[in-house]
């Protein structure tokens, strides 16, 4: 019997042969996820263990690590074409070769074993532009006020991490990358201490700390300006998404022709988008609207920008009234549109101004006003152009709809917005098939999968530049 394991304590059943109690080999791989083969001919069982092989033959006493033979004392058993193993000499083997597993204890029936003790695995050093991130791959999430560090005259950077245990030999493994040259590591009862020297002079470290790694940011770049390299921090993540789902409350977007309106197609696709980002890359997700309310454009815009997001991606829904047979998605940047059908798209997107009231007076995208209007996008345009691509490539792949591509038009909801920053419009309400798949639920989650990749794509490759 296996018994599931609860916080990596599992149980496996013994059998006792000459007052020695032994353990399934099968059972043994089948709790600790491991993978094996049993060769007949070589009469070989061979395990998978952390990147080392595991070799025990029937009847005997010996096991093999990789190259290395050990003598288990008393000789390995074969019941019903399974290999059993002398409990006790075996988990002291495998502690000897610091593999991740602990003999908790052998009662009469059963055995109680940690499995995957580790719970800090082994590192990823990039370079950046201002610095280096170091990331420690880990198996739990680490609370920040648990973690501290400190570097020596010498220019070692010690991290501690409360309740941490360290895989010495995944760490030793890892690959180094100049200016970080060595690596070491303590274990305690309480934590794990890594530490890692760096041949640069290290001005400022700053700590992330996300479900499955911890991120160490260090600047090496000499620099008194305190808030310079803030500056040069922040430009290294991006921690917080803006999603804008069009339309909402008085003004329903287009409509269908099964009735369903654009603003609860794009409300639904924001939410699961959001619900994706906060759940596997634990940023920030800023919402213009998470229920059906009218915000008007301008505002959208301003709550972007007053959040401090480094992505804006407003979700909406395409019509025509040239042909019902028109399908397909595409993604728009902030510019004059070049094509008919784009400066169509443009002008439904944003005939939502006239249920606005007239408080706030938007710039005539149509001429040289344009330019004063997008002055605060120009930094970003390169990046909404990479996104925009990325977007398209990703619904490619999940959407089995027509790619249109990516097309400039004068979008109002994107003016002034500081960031990187697109308009992605997920299909075609009058297209009756496009219709009924974005009525589905799985279609909508389709959608919201191709823009998280997106998203994650644009910040890893934005991140490692």
């Amino acid at each position: 019997m296996i018994t599931t394991p609860t916080n990596n304590i599992i149980t496996l059943d013994t059998i006792e042969e000459k007052s020695i109690k032994y353990i399934s080999l099968l059972d043994f791989c089948k709790a600790n996820d491991l993978k094996y083969s049993y060769y007949e001919s070589k009469e070989k069982f061979e395990i998978t263990y952390k990147n080392n092989k595991l070799y025990f033959s029937p009847l005997s006493s010996y096991m093999k690590i990789n190259s290395k033979s050990y003598h288990m004392l008393y000789p390995t058993l074969f019941k019903n074409n399974v290999i059993f193993v002398p409990v006790i000499t075996f988990y002291k083997i495998l502690e000897k070769e610091k593999l991740p597993t602990q003999l908790l204890n052998a009662g009469d029936k059963h055995i109680k074993a940690l499995t995957n003790i580790y719970n800090i695995n082994d590192i990823t050093i990039n370079n950046k532009k201002n610095g280096i991130s170091i990331i420690l791959n880990t198996s739990e999430h680490f609370p920040q006020k648990n973690i501290a560090t400190s570097i020596s005259r010498e220019g070692w950077l010690n991290i501690t991490i409360i309740n941490g245990s360290v895989d010495s030999l995944g760490i030793k493994k890892s690959q180094l990358s100049y200016p970080i040259i060595k690596s070491h590591t303590i274990q305690s009862n309480q934590s794990a201490q890594i530490s890692f020297l760096c041949k640069n002079k290290v001005d400022d470290i700053s700590i992330i700390s996300n479900k499955r790694n911890i991120e160490i940011l260090l600047s090496t770049q000499q620099n008194s300006n305190s808030k310079k390299i803030q500056e040069i921090r922040k430009k290294w993540i991006i921690d917080t998404i803006v999603i804008d789902a069009g339309h909402g409350g008085k003004d329903p977007g287009a409509i269908g022709i099964n009735k369903l309106q654009e603003k609860t197609v794009a409300l639904d696709i924001a939410r699961q988008l959001g619900k994706m980002l906060e759940r596997n890359l634990n940023v920030k997700v800023v919402y213009t609207r998470d229920k059906d309310v009218f915000i008007p454009l301008w505002k959208r815009t301003q709550i972007a920008n007053n959040s401090g997001g480094d992505i804006f991606i407003s979700i909406h829904a395409n019509s025509t009234s040239k042909s019902s047979k028109i399908k397909g998605f595409e993604t728009f940047l902030l510019r004059v549109g070049k094509t008919d059908d784009a400066i169509d798209v443009a002008k439904r997107e944003n005939s939502v101004i006239a249920l606005e009231d007239n408080s706030y007076q938007y710039a005539n995208l149509s001429d040289a006003k344009l330019i004063v209007a997008t002055m605060a996008q120009n930094s970003a345009m390169k990046a909404s152009e990479d996104l925009a691509d990325i977007i398209q490539q990703q619904m490619s792949k999940k959407i089995q709809s027509k790619d249109r591509g990516v097309k400039q038009a004068g979008f109002q909801v994107l003016v002034g917005a500081s960031m990187p920053n697109v308009l992605v419009e997920v299909g075609f309400l009058s297209n009756p098939s496009e219709a009924s798949q974005l009525g589905k639920a799985k279609h909508r989650r389709e959608i919201a999968k191709a823009l998280y990749n997106a998203i994650e794509e644009f910040r890893l490759k934005y991140e490692k530049e």
